[in-house]
């Protein structure tokens, strides 16, 4: 019996030189009020993550909130909603050779066009002029609200009935196929330091069926250039194009451009940025010809996406102490689809928040901010809009 227990605790040790494991839980507790509605949400979130020592590593977590959505007359509802969140399985072939598959994470090289999660896998070489990457994912087990896939009216519609937490024909996103390559490599300018230079090409297939069909194309690039210290400039353009079952056709065009600069007006570490974004183009029936996978709002408060959109965004971050930090910022948002002569200005965004970390696994915020249609001419006799959101994330 004794040489049994030895014999089980030698296994044991071995078992932890071969591989390793770890899991852990965080609680996030999110309230949000705005315009008079308020929204809350609790999610819990158990991980575990393994490693076999060599060349395999396993991520798995979940997510599961309890929404309350409603008005202070109490008129609204929970909804218990479960998502699986990363879960991702990765094979090192070799020492420039890798594989991952499951629920991974992926962006385009702008950020314009698909960012999230995805269900699929993604191939990546390192070669001596940089690193191939190729992916094939799909969108349509992932919830909604979380992927927010909005590119047609039949999207549109089904994004508009609520998941009620019984009835799933209304949980899933929009069922779409996405295919990636990318490329990321250094380069060196004579004047300053180029970090790198990304591209990709990006095509998107509708797979929901019926006679609202939409696929569409992206080409983009991206460089990051540092002209001395402390100072970081991002340039990117993209190409696209669009094809429905109606026949039309277009093209569209983006850009981004950023100025991101350190400097210090306290003894506090200080970050300034100025953002510009734009993405134009219509078809020949006038329709808009950019529409992104991910349709990410391009505001804490104004809810439109990039999408006929260009804004000017002034960001200031402060590390105020070790555990806290202050950012704000200062948002224009203007049209570049349907220019008309009545207005073209939606309006501007301010919006200011307060992060704390006073321990390692204790993290809480606090934000708020207005949005102005009155700073535009589009609807400027519109409310103003406001929001005031808080959380605390507990990880364990």
């Amino acid at each position: 019996m004794k040489r049994l227990l030895v014999l089980a605790f030698i296994l044991i040790i071995s078992s932890g030189i071969a591989f390793s494991a770890d899991f852990g839980l965080s609680l996030d507790q999110t309230i949000e009020v705005e315009n008079n509605l308020l929204t809350y949400d609790i999610g819990l979130t158990p991980w575990f993550s393994f490693s076999n020592g060599k060349n395999i590593s396993l991520y798995l977590s979940s997510l599961l909130t309890v929404n309350y959505s409603g008005d202070f007359a109490n008129n609204g509802g929970w909804v218990f909603i479960p998502e699986v969140s990363r879960f991702s399985l990765t094979w090192n072939i070799n020492e420039n050779m890798s594989l991952e598959a499951g629920r991974i994470e992926y962006a385009d090289v702008l950020d314009f066009t698909a960012s999230g999660l995805f269900d699929g896998f993604r191939f990546n070489i390192d070669l001596p002029p940089g690193t191939l990457s190729a992916a094939l994912l799909y969108t349509g087990l992932l919830y909604k609200e979380t992927a927010s896939i909005i590119m047609t009216g039949a999207d549109g519609i089904n994004y508009s009935v609520p998941f009620d937490g019984k009835n799933y024909n209304y949980y899933s996103a929009s069922r779409r196929m996405i295919t990636s390559i990318r490329w990321d490599m250094p380069v060196k300018f004579p004047v300053g330091e180029a970090v790198k230079f990304s591209a990709d090409i990006l095509a998107q297939f509708d797979l929901n069926g019926g006679s609202d069909i939409l696929h569409s194309q992206y080409a983009s690039a991206l460089m990051e250039f540092y002209p001395k210290d402390m100072l970081k400039i991002t340039g990117g353009l993209l190409f696209g194009m669009m094809q429905n079952n109606n026949g039309d056709f277009g093209v569209s065009f983006g850009l981004l451009a950023q100025c991101k600069m350190g400097f210090s007006f306290t003894p506090a570490a200080d970050l300034f940025s100025v953002t510009v974004k734009a993405a134009f183009g219509s078809t020949e029936n006038g329709f808009n010809s950019y529409m992104p996978v991910s349709g990410v709002p391009q505001g804490s408060i104004f809810e439109e996406t990039l999408s006929g959109l260009a804004s000017v965004s002034l960001d200031y971050s402060i590390e105020i102490l070790d555990s806290l930090f202050a950012q704000c910022a200062l948002r224009y948002y203007m049209r570049t689809h349907n220019i008309s002569n009545e207005g073209n200005f939606y309006g501007g965004e301010f919006w200011a928040s307060l992060g704390w970390q006073p321990l390692e696994d204790i993290f809480a915020f606090f934000g708020g901010g207005l949005f102005i249609p009155g700073m535009g001419n589009i609807n400027p006799d519109d409310t103003v809009m406001w929001k005031i959101t808080a959380g605390i994330t507990i990880s364990f």
